[in-house]
């Protein structure tokens, strides 16, 4: 997030749940399948300023955390275009991307966004800056 923010002149904003998880394991399960929006701590009050959000996250149970959506759903993104990433243990994107567009209708989810496994993060920065510069950034 960090490097896409340098490189592209954005602006950092993180998303986390309000209240701590008790049991990270079996609440933010819970979250996913029982599709509860939990609270965020974010707010970003100037969105229409924007064309372009990249999203980032990481894969829990094939999914994108609760709070992304709770994040995806907070604010009107029609017209806007919506560039995944995510950090994963060996399921890419799993089904984030379908989540996403089901989320935002309106705005153009990018499907080939980056994504990383956990194992490889740390040495990952030649292939984000590479990939940003495909994205013409």
């Amino acid at each position: 997030a960090e490097q896409i923010a340098e490189r592209t002149g954005g602006t950092l904003a993180q998303i986390q749940r309000a209240e701590d998880y008790a049991d990270l394991q079996q609440e933010a399960e819970e979250e996913i399948l029982q599709g509860v929006r939990p609270e965020i701590t974010v707010s970003v009050d100037n969105v229409e300023e924007y064309d372009t959000i990249f999203v980032g996250y990481s894969i829990w149970w094939d999914e994108a955390p609760a709070m992304i959506a709770t994040f995806l759903e907070s604010y009107d993104f029609s017209g806007k275009t919506i560039i995944p990433f995510n950090v994963h243990n060996g399921s890419r994107f799993s089904r984030t991307i379908q989540t996403i567009q089901e989320l935002e209708p309106d705005a153009t989810v990018v499907e080939d966004g980056f994504t990383v496994s956990e194992q490889t993060v740390a040495d990952a920065a030649e292939d984000v800056a590479a990939w940003l510069e495909g994205l013409g950034y």
